[in-house]
């Protein structure tokens, strides 16, 4: 029922879809299909995505939020026609089809709303490569359709394999099915691209040949002898003529394929030129039905010049360069017939499904920007074409024409009779690719990042073939399975980006460990050597003109090339709209690119269509590239530059330059209006003091003045005031209060928040001490209620004079705050006293003791050495004693020998002992109450919420352990208990809780037991325990403890010595945090620091343990021996 709603109106499948239909419908096998073009193979997709939503189907519901599923398109064209394609099949079962490319970028929110994500590789490979941050999103996953598979061999192929390799390692490590189906055009060594793609070759393998095409395809190949370059041009363009007027005749529409996108407009301009010489043009006229007219207009209204020329006359053009909605209304003008002729470049061929009865290749030479020379149009490229001819609803069959020199006409000949096979170019981006996995910490080493590359097409392609790869046929014998190869391949590549400082790579063990950079530029799609180019030209002191010559020398922008028939237009752009120097000039690419870049910052306007389409992908990239600066600067700490990359960067967002009137943000305001603000020069500080009324006479207009002053103040402004307290001589709390200062409108702010950074920099030293990313809410700034942020940074003496706290808005230009924080009248504490040394003495045995029936209570003949130097004072004497001393050093010791000292000398007194926990008790207790009570006969009760014994038990007692807010509540009235009078020590555990918000009840502890002691003239001993303290003396003159009774050791002083690792993670929000913690914790507790002894994880939530643990079972999984952790017979489980 379901597949019937989503295919409404067709009566029956073709044969290719018939035949795959059960392995598509009714199995969940990965598949791999390939066909000729205009095959059908969408509604095979279809039937895939039908079989997804199914399994999801509960009582006739379909449960929306259990599934994704991402359909991976080459082109942003073909991207945009599937999610039409899809949303209308899809819509009545009520699923949401989104596009997310480039050009449509979706909110977090929208995108867990969809269910079917139509994308192009690109955008799919970042969305994945976020850290687990969008983790909720790529679990999600259940079906994974990637379209033109045969792309692996052209230079994006790497990002299909990449993504591939990542959705069958996750496969792997999370144990959660996602099935994979290639579509693909015919290609000869489908069984590697089978292989890769994991599919079974025996059920879901379908390699369909050219018997199979819907239309028959004719094909002519004409070659041009002359070798003279102008005769060839000229004759390639008769014979195109005389070709496309003979098809026109017929009356039949032709797409002629050309290989640059200025040749488009030049031989669409020459075809015409020739019809109207001949007399022929009547013939290329539009047949002129009812909806000409409506045509014609939206042609009118394009910006586009060459579009508006050409359509009168039937002719018109396409290619990659124009503006979306061009290149749509072209698709649609030629579908309903209104075009004859279209010229266009290859990514029609592979996008949009736009057939035509005949197509011709006019020159098979391809300008290849990465060689910077011409090469011979790829032999899939000119299948592809070929595939684009016949129209299955109308023709018998299609003709598909090549034109070509002589020498080319058997080279093409032989392709297309026998096809080579298609091999990976993955090597070419192995850094940034090995680079993504680093950063998303799926390869944490040598080992992991050899077993990654056997996950691609690489490496299937290395071993059908290695002497392409230059491997020699006796390596390859040597080592079949090419592990030594893939290890060479990924330390040469781990050797470069440690080079480039964007991991580090430590040789000896083989780990690699992210850094900053190199996870900037993994989120960001930064390229390797871009990377490269950052580290020999950035630094701190750049200013916004260097910054920009040094974006334009990217590797991103490589294709862009200067050409001869712009230059002089270049020189006007830079003339009239470059406000910062663009070094290079026109005649050099990344002059051109930096002109371009400043030309669409301010607004230009350009004839060239070339130079439009160049200067879109310009801005599109730039800004991206921009924003990976500001976050290196950021976190390289570098205040000034941190902040003129963040203003540049909401330069290209916003076209306009950082020194125009903040007011030119808001579409609401006339321009004239603008400009006079700027003449006279009224800042928007000055307007906020005005009356509407001023600033209308100030600008001559009256009325305007209203809707000046509501623009004034809905530029984003906040107050910000800072109180500082001093933690440590070295660190400084800092707690921000943040008053937003604006009004709030839907149309200009959005509904969420407007988001904000916020550092700490200090002048003198030009640091970054601190910065974060915040986010006012839009009801705070209703309701201008304050919000808090509490941040600790280090100072330093001698103590500067002060820091600044800059807040700078992440959209909005002019919309920043600053808030000084003054050092002048800081009190810094006191500096603390040294801790006590541990000093070289013999080790005490516990005959000291004295007593036989003690000694016998301990396991061990020597008190260990914090023991040995306490002994004395606990034992021997009856002063007060705070004891600071790491976990583990035998403080439990030290607590009894105070106790025995009680007992020896005050048998008819108490002694009580104060733990912060009720588990801390009871554990105290089920050891005193054997060693203690029933070994030496004296009575040990236990006090707390759970156990309150009666009074005469508690009078009886030697010794009480209680929890502080227990005796507390006992001794408040001491008056009327005599045994709370009788109590002669006081020993509390973990004294260090005082700093905690239980401190308060201890302290009225120590208080009110001096209170009682001074009252009965019987002296009260008071024990403190504690960690390790750094401000060991203010508690010990609280407590009366002189020089003999304070022993504060160093942290480092353990019985047994304690490495401590610590490992940053990035991430803002907690559930990926924690979970991109989960890889390290993991490898941490099979090899790395522990060997084979037991481990505890300690984790911040209950829900967190259950998560950590299954995280830990999967990664196990994937290990060669998922039960090594087990340390028992299987059958005693």
């Amino acid at each position: 029922q379901i597949g019937q709603l989503a295919f409404k109106g067709m009566k029956r499948l073709n044969r290719i879809q018939s035949i795959v239909f059960e392995t598509a419908y009714n199995t969940n096998e990965n598949m791999l299909i390939c066909a000729p073009t205009g095959a059908g193979k969408t509604n095979i997709a279809m039937l895939t995505v039908l079989h997804e939503i199914r399994q999801h189907v509960q009582h006739g519901v379909i449960k929306k939020d259990e599934f994704k599923i991402v359909y991976v398109a080459p082109m942003k064209a073909l991207a945009a026609e599937m999610t039409n394609y899809f949303s209308k099949r899809l819509e009545p079962l009520g699923i949401t089809v989104k596009e997310l490319t480039g050009d449509m970028q979706l909110s977090k929110g929208e995108i867990l709303r969809t269910q079917m994500l139509v994308t192009t590789p690109e955008k799919w490979d970042v969305v994945t490569r976020k850290s687990v941050g969008d983790v909720a999103l790529s679990q999600l996953v259940k079906l994974l359709i990637l379209d033109e598979v045969h792309l692996l061999h052209e230079d994006r192929g790497p990002v299909l394999e990449s993504i591939v390799a990542r959705t069958l390692r996750q496969v792997e490590s999370t144990q959660s099915m996602i099935r994979i189906l290639g579509l693909s055009a015919t290609l000869p060594n489908y069984l590697d691209v089978a292989t890769f793609l994991h599919v079974n070759p025996c059920i879901g393998l379908f390699y369909f040949d050219g018997r199979f095409r819907p239309v028959p395809l004719g094909q002519t190949f004409i070659g041009i002898k002359t070798t003279n370059k102008v005769q060839q041009l000229n004759h390639m363009d008769e014979v195109c003529y005389e070709n496309v007027l003979k098809q026109i005749m017929a009356g039949h529409q032709v797409m002629v394929f050309v290989h640059a996108r200025n040749a488009t407009v030049r031989t669409a301009m020459g075809l015409r030129e020739k019809a109207k010489n001949n007399g022929h043009i009547c013939h290329f006229l539009s047949p002129q039905g009812s909806d000409y007219g409506q045509a014609e207009k939206q042609v009118q209204r394009s910006r586009n010049k060459q579009l508006r020329e050409l359509f009168p006359d039937g002719f018109s053009i396409h290619h990659a360069g124009m503006l979306r909605q061009d290149r749509s209304l072209v698709e649609n003008l030629f579908s309903n017939g209104h075009i004859k002729v279209l010229v266009c470049t290859a990514t029609l061929a592979w996008g949009v499904n736009l057939p035509a009865h005949a197509v011709v290749i006019k020159g098979t030479q391809i300008y290849a920007a990465k060689r910077g020379s011409f090469v011979d149009l790829g032999i899939l490229d000119v299948m592809q074409i070929f595939g684009r001819a016949g129209r299955p609803q109308f023709d018998k069959f299609g003709e598909g024409i090549i034109i070509t020199t002589h020498d080319k006409l058997s080279h093409y000949l032989t392709l297309l009779t026998q096809q080579n096979p298609i091999e990976s170019q993955f090597l070419e981006s192995l850094a940034d690719n090995l680079n993504a996995e680093i950063a998303l910490g799926t390869v944490t080493n040598v080992e992991e990042a050899v077993k990654w590359i056997s996950y691609t097409y690489l490496y299937v392609r290395m071993r059908a073939n290695p002497l392409v790869y230059g491997i020699s046929h006796k390596a390859y014998q040597m080592d079949p399975g090419l592990e030594k190869h893939r290890e060479q391949l990924v330390i040469e590549v781990g050797r470069k980006l440690d080079k480039a400082r964007m991991i580090r790579f430590e040789e000896r063990t083989g780990f690699f460990s992210s850094t900053d950079l190199g996870r900037t530029a993994s989120h960001y799609y930064i390229k390797y050597n871009t990377i490269e180019t950052f580290n020999e030209l950035f630094d701190a002191h750049k200013t916004e003109g260097d910054i920009l010559a040094i974006v334009s020398k990217a590797e991103e922008f490589e294709q862009i090339k200067v050409r001869e028939e712009e230059i002089e237009e270049l020189d006007t752009l830079l003339n009239d709209f470059c406000e910062l120097p663009a070094p290079g000039g026109v005649e050099n690419n990344y002059g051109k690119i930096n002109i371009l870049l400043q030309t669409y910052i301010s607004r230009g306007e350009m004839d060239s269509f070339s130079l439009i389409s160049d200067s879109a992908y310009v801005a599109q990239n730039a800004a991206r590239i921009v924003r990976a600066l500001f976050e290196i600067a950021l976190r390289k700490r570098w205040p000034a530059m941190t902040y003129r990359l963040l203003n540049l960067s909401k330069v290209i967002d916003k076209r306009l330059w950082g020194w125009v009137s903040p007011l030119r943000q808001f579409s609401v305001l006339p321009p004239s209006v603008l400009s006079k603000l700027e003449e006279k020069n009224l800042t928007v500080d000055k307007m906020k003091d005005m009356r509407k009324d001023e600033i209308g006479h100030m600008l001559h207009h009256v009325k305007i003045g209203l809707k000046v002053k509501q623009c004034v103040h809905q530029i984003p402004s906040i107050i910000m005031e800072a109180t500082i307290q001093p933690i440590t001589r070295t660190v400084l709390r800092v707690r921000l209060n943040i008053t937003p200062d604006f009004t709030w409108n839907d149309q200009v702010h959005g509904t969420v928040g407007e988001p904000w950074w916020i550092w700490v920099e200090d002048p003198t030293n030009d640091h970054i001490y601190h910065s974060e990313y915040f986010i006012i809410q839009k009801k705070q700034v209703i309701t201008k209620e304050p919000q808090l942020l509490v941040f600790t940074i280090p100072i330093f003496e001698p103590l500067p004079s002060q820091y600044y706290i800059r807040a700078v808005s992440d959209r909005w230009l002019g919309a920043e705050a600053v808030c000084i924080i003054n050092f002048q009248h800081l009190i810094l504490p006191e500096r603390h006293p040294p801790h006590t040394e541990l000093l070289d003495l013999q080790p005490l045995p516990i005959t000291a003791l004295g007593h036989r029936e003690y000694e016998v209570l301990y396991k061990f003949t020597h008190f260990n050495p914090i023991q040995t130097q306490i002994f004395h004072t606990l034992y021997h004497t009856d002063c007060n004693v705070l004891l600071g001393a790491p976990t583990g050093s035998g403080k439990t010791v030290a607590a009894e020998l105070a106790i025995f000292r009680v007992f020896n000398k005050y048998p008819t007194s108490k002694a009580v002992y104060i733990a912060p926990l009720k588990a801390l008790v009871r554990e105290r207790i089920e050891d005193w109450k054997v060693r203690i009570e029933e070994k030496l006969g004296k009575k040990v009760v236990e006090l707390t919420g759970d156990v309150t014994p009666d009074m005469r038990a508690i009078a009886q007692a030697d010794l009480i352990v209680t929890t502080p807010e227990k005796w507390d509540g006992v001794s408040r009235s001491w008056q009327n208990r005599s045994y709370v009078q009788k109590v002669s020590i006081l020993i509390i555990d973990e004294i260090h809780l005082l700093g905690d918000e239980r401190g308060p009840v201890l302290e009225v502890i120590v208080s009110r037991t001096n209170f009682i002691s001074s009252h009965t003239e019987k002296p009260v001993r008071v024990v403190g325990l504690s960690t390790a303290l750094a401000n060991a003396r203010d508690l010990a003159d609280w407590l009366n403890i002189n020089q003999m009774g304070l022993f504060n050791f160093r942290p480092s002083v353990r019985p047994v010595p304690l490495e401590v690792h610590i490992q940053g993670f990035p991430g803002q929000h907690y559930c990926p945090r924690m979970a991109s913690m989960n890889k390290p914790a993991h490898k941490h507790s099979t090899f790395s620091h522990t060997g084979a002894k037991p481990v505890l994880i300690f984790v911040s939530s209950r829900r967190q343990t259950r998560l950590t643990a299954l995280d830990l079972i999967a990664f196990l999984a994937t290990e060669d021996d998922p039960k090594q952790w087990l340390k028992m017979d299987e059958r005693e489980v």
